[in-house]
């Protein structure tokens, strides 16, 4: 059966779309697809995907909207705190001089900074309790793979930590005389940006999957919707930061705007528009999913959700 919409059913487990895809189809038939539609879709195939069986083998409901909700800011906001620290590698040796000369460049740079403050405390107040919960179901029942899945970020970060080491301390010094610009150089420069990047996806990946596994008190989720607004509400405060960063940097000092920046010379006009697209985009996803979160049962009929599925 092909109707519109039917496409979406590819992104689901074969097995789902055996058992559910025709009902599914309709459903998608008699909805319209709107963009929160389409992100819930998007959410419950990736829940299908990692999450498919419980423990008495009845396939599962989707992830519900709390739960959903807390999982998509958190990632976010991990890819927030990416461009952030990006951002801040690009303008941190000349913020001060710029900060002196420009206040309010300074000021823009430092809403930016106090943001990344609450937005961190704010992750921290609403996903501590769920990764302890998450950690504590999965010793009781014994479930290692949970367990193991936490270890993916302490274990990427001494992998980036001991590769960070070993450039300061064994690469650099052998490389003293050689340009910043050297190819081996950007290359090692190239290895720790992808490392970490890789460390971070990885991390990300992982307690996003553990959180999906456990069997969690769904009141712990919606607690978290609270912590999830505040932390969005920094990311947009941050956003809004980098953009006036911007736009005062380029009136008060244009020269300083039109030269490069960093051991590959970037051009400082398409990387600050990079970091702004980046970030607005990560923002705009967890807007959506709090939108979705408070909006509670309404709607996830469009979103093909099966439950109590025998």
């Amino acid at each position: 059966m092909h109707t519109r919409g039917s496409w979406l059913l590819q992104l689901y487990p074969r097995y789902w779309r055996v058992r559910y895809g025709d009902e599914f189809a309709a459903v998608l038939a008699a909805c319209p697809l709107t963009p929160m539609t389409l992100l819930d879709v998007l959410f419950g195939a990736l829940d299908a995907h990692i999450h498919p069986l419980d423990e008495t083998g009845r396939i599962l409901a989707m992830l519900n909207r709390p739960r959903r909700t807390a999982i998509t800011v958190f990632c976010a906001y991990i890819g927030f705190v990416v461009a952030g620290l990006s951002f801040n590698q690009m303008v941190e040796d000349d913020i001060n001089r710029l900060s002196t000369a420009h206040p309010d460049i300074g000021l823009a740079y430092h809403v930016v900074m106090a943001g990344a403050v609450v937005a961190l405390l704010a992750v921290l107040v609403g996903g501590l309790p769920i990764a302890l919960a998450s950690a504590r179901q999965a010793l009781a029942a014994k479930r290692w793979d949970i367990l193991l899945l936490y270890l993916v970020p302490p274990i990427a970060l001494a992998i980036w930590l001991a590769w960070t080491w070993t450039i300061l301390n064994i690469i650099a010094p052998s490389h003293a005389t050689a340009s910043a610009q050297s190819t081996s150089n950007l290359w090692v420069f190239g290895s720790w940006i992808a490392l970490f990047l890789l460390a971070a996806l990885a991390s990300t990946l992982a307690v996003s999957v553990a959180i999906a596994r456990s069997q969690i008190n769904p009141r712990l989720f919606r607690f978290s919707l609270w912590p999830a607004t505040v932390a969005t509400l920094a990311m947009l405060a941050m956003l809004g930061g980098v953009i006036a960063w911007g736009l005062t940097t380029r009136a008060d000092d244009p020269t300083y705007f039109a030269t490069a920046f960093g051991v590959w010379k970037l051009d400082l006009t398409r990387s600050w528009l990079a970091h702004v697209a980046a970030m607005a985009f990560l923002t705009f996803i967890a807007i959506v999913a709090l939108i979705r979160g408070y909006s509670g049962p309404r709607a996830q009929q469009a979103a093909g959700v099966v439950t109590n599925v025998a």
